[in-house]
């Protein structure tokens, strides 16, 4: 029992962990929230939902909805976030918020306010360790999560387009006198990001085999709880706190109701922002790298 619900667990925070990268990746260069990272997150869903009914073969159309993610992510750069100047924070809140309100009415009109049925998904053979059984759709999600959040980790520390960001991050006047193309990298991270969105809500989607235009609503506030006592801005804790957070949760529904897990999850909130209100590594927001 304890097993299996760490699995649950594991793939749980591993959805946390990608929306979170997605939150810190973008406050880490423009020091903005972009809310309408959570729209994204569903947005993914329904652009594969809507290809497979125009006959798309599901495996072309879940690679098309991570396209389709990322390039929403483009256009909410572009008109959203670009415009808008990096002091302005309140600015690309707003806009964002309503970037991703947009995304949610579209949803809406074309597919209605109730929950679809998700097409069949790929078929990938379970596996059994003793008394834990990983269901094919499981083991998927929990190898790319685990794939991703390692390469993520190399590319932002040993990489060019890492070092990029990062002096983005720290200055991005002056990442932009030692010729850094700061627009364009801020552009790929937007689309980066929205990609890990996308990827999470087809996650999400092919778990519950099932999609609505609300399904990130929930997602959003744990994505938002993960920043915060990972740390903003800071990838290696937002990668720890969405597993943890999942962890916590799922272990709580399953030994103390699910009640007591929603209590938890903000009593450690509120503990984090008492003790290490930086993020669980302790980095101060003014001199973090991401």
């Amino acid at each position: 029992m304890f097993a299996q619900q760490l699995v649950n667990g594991l793939m749980l925070g591993s959805v946390y962990a990608l929306i979170g990268i997605g939150y810190t990746l973008v406050f880490g260069v423009l020091r903005m929230l972009n809310l309408a990272h959570a729209y994204i997150f569903m947005a993914g869903p329904f652009i594969t939902l809507g290809l497979v009914q125009m006959g798309l073969p599901t495996w072309l159309a879940l690679c098309l909805g991570l396209v389709g993610a990322s390039l929403l992510g483009l256009l909410l750069y572009l008109v959203a976030f670009k415009p808008i100047p990096r002091e302005h924070a309140l600015g690309g809140f707003v806009a964002s918020l309503s970037f991703g309100i947009v995304l949610q009415v579209i949803a809406i009109n074309k597919f209605g306010s109730l929950n679809k049925p998700f097409p069949a998904t790929l078929a990938l053979p379970d596996l059994a360790i003793g008394p834990v059984i990983l269901s094919g759709m499981q083991l998927g999600s929990l190898a790319v999560s685990a794939a991703l959040m390692f390469g993520l980790l190399h590319l932002i520390r040993r990489t060019r387009f890492g070092r990029n960001i990062r002096a983005i991050a720290q200055n991005p006047t002056a990442a932009s006198l030692l010729g850094v193309a700061v627009p364009r990298a801020v552009l790929l991270v937007f689309m980066l990001s929205s990609g890990l969105a996308g990827l999470a809500g087809l996650m999400v989607a092919m778990r519950f085999e099932t999609v609505g235009p609300y399904m990130g609503d929930v997602f959003a506030i744990k994505a938002l709880a993960v920043i915060i006592i990972g740390g903003l801005g800071d990838v290696r804790g937002a990668v720890l706190a969405g597993v943890l957070l999942g962890l916590c949760e799922v272990m709580f529904q399953a030994y103390g109701g699910p009640g007591w897990s929603e209590a938890f999850i903000w009593l450690f909130l509120i503990g984090v922002f008492l003790l290490k209100p930086d993020g669980i590594f302790g980095v101060g927001i003014k001199t973090r790298e991401i």
